[in-house]
């Protein structure tokens, strides 16, 4: 089936630069399925330790198909775009992919994806996914994709100068301003807090805190949340902290998220925003961090901890394979509960199951208990395949606030612009 004329405006953007890479998927030629292969295509460059990881998922799968070979193919992040738009174009696609939960629903309004609803309604280990996760998988109420592993961020510090400062892990605004200002006047030439300035995800838990919606839908109509006093109040306070308040530097207008890690993680900050999965690069920058680190949630202003983004992958069954209910088998065999944890625990994740959260163990890990925290109390960013091209395509977040930070617009305008661009784009016909 060929839908590449159904692109969609978002999509096509992507599209129009991509060339059209023929793979080895899960469509037979002849028109018949061949229930000898399964194609399943993954993210990122893979490792010895997901490789094996997977060998294992397959014998599992195997007892129940002996005569399938599960052929696993690697694919770079960046190049995943061109290589589902090849598929849609009349390539062979996958039977199974993985995809980073902020694309699904993109896809899906591609017509890539399979319905799962039914499948997803009697699978009984299903029913304990996180709610805010499968939600996130689902596109006018049909289910396409299932949760795989899922990540919040939270807040990495030294633990070490926080004693020297003697302050304590912060539970509101005023005492992350507080902690991040004598935790920089203890240990000259640091900052309180490598801030992500030109990210998203961290942001949103401040929002979200302050009571602000990024936005929400009205009928058949977009309104952002970011005009309003509760999205100024939160920008402001995101931004003050480089302007006003000095506890990150002017460059934390440009810095993503890797960058304010990797400064937290080189002694140049005493805080940085990240989440668990950040851990192995963290240590990758200085081996010996982990001696001396520890988290605690995002702080609201009350001081209850802020909600963040649900992030994580999802797995999904590709709408031209012609092996659904071989896929389906996989799909659940690799998701459940014990192979589910076990893959996210070795990346830093954690399971998507809410009993697998709360009774895993992560309460007593120095690093991981905050996440877990965190987990309980996920929001998701807005449910329409339009939101790529607000979040990726046009950064809107990030450029709002980096246009205050760096003095070229006033928080009035900077909320007010980027609430006109996010109308625009999410009720665009």
């Amino acid at each position: 089936m060929n839908r590449w004329k159904r692109l969609a405006p978002v999509t096509a953007v992507v599209a129009s630069a991509a060339m059209l890479i023929a793979g080895c998927g899960g469509s037979d030629e002849s028109g018949s399925a061949d229930d000898s292969k399964l194609t399943v295509w993954m993210m990122g460059e893979g490792s010895e330790a997901q490789t094996a990881f997977l060998d294992g998922v397959e014998a599992e799968f195997q007892q129940k198909h002996p005569d399938t070979d599960v052929v696993v193919q690697y694919i770079p992040w960046l190049e995943a775009p061109k290589k589902f738009q090849a598929a849609l174009a009349g390539g062979a696609g996958p039977d199974i992919t993985e995809l980073g939960n902020t694309e699904t629903q993109g896809w899906a309004a591609q017509e890539a994806l399979a319905d799962l609803s039914g499948r997803m309604d009697g699978w009984a280990e299903g029913k304990d996914i996180l709610p805010d996760l499968v939600r996130n998988a689902q596109l006018d109420g049909k289910q396409y994709g299932v949760p795989w592993y899922a990540g919040v961020r939270a807040m990495y510090y030294r633990t070490d100068w926080f004693a020297e400062a003697g302050v304590q892990p912060p539970t509101t605004w005023d005492q992350l301003v507080a902690a991040a200002k004598t935790v920089q006047a203890k240990k000259p030439g640091t900052y309180g807090i490598a801030l992500p300035g030109n990210s998203e995800l961290p942001f949103y838990s401040f929002l979200w805190s302050a009571g602000a919606e990024i936005a929400t839908r009205e009928g058949d109509t977009w309104k952002s949340g970011y005009d309003t006093p509760e999205a100024r109040q939160a920008v402001k306070f995101w931004t003050d902290l480089v302007t006003v308040h000095k506890v990150a530097p002017p460059a934390a207008a440009g810095w993503n998220e890797i960058d304010a890690r990797t400064q937290f993680a080189t002694g140049k900050a005493a805080m940085a925003f990240a989440g668990s999965w950040q851990q192995g690069a963290i240590k990758k920058d200085n081996p010996e961090i982990e001696k001396v680190w520890g988290t605690f949630p995002i702080p609201g202003p009350d001081g209850k901890p802020a909600p963040a983004f649900a992030g994580g992958s999802d797995l999904a069954v590709w709408e031209d394979s012609e092996r659904k209910d071989l896929a389906w088998d996989y799909l659940t065999v690799l998701v459940n509960k014990k192979n589910a944890k076990t893959f996210a625990d070795s990346l830093g994740f954690f399971p998507v199951y809410s009993d697998l959260v709360t009774g895993g163990g992560y309460a007593d890990d120095k690093v991981m208990a905050a996440f877990a925290t965190t987990l309980q109390n996920t929001k998701l960013t807005p449910l329409t395949p339009k939101w790529v091209e607000v979040s990726r395509t046009k950064t809107t977040t990030q450029a709002m606030n980096s246009s205050v930070i760096k003095g070229q617009k006033t928080v009035e305008q900077a909320t007010a612009d980027a609430a006109a661009e996010m109308e625009s784009i999410l009720n665009a016909k």
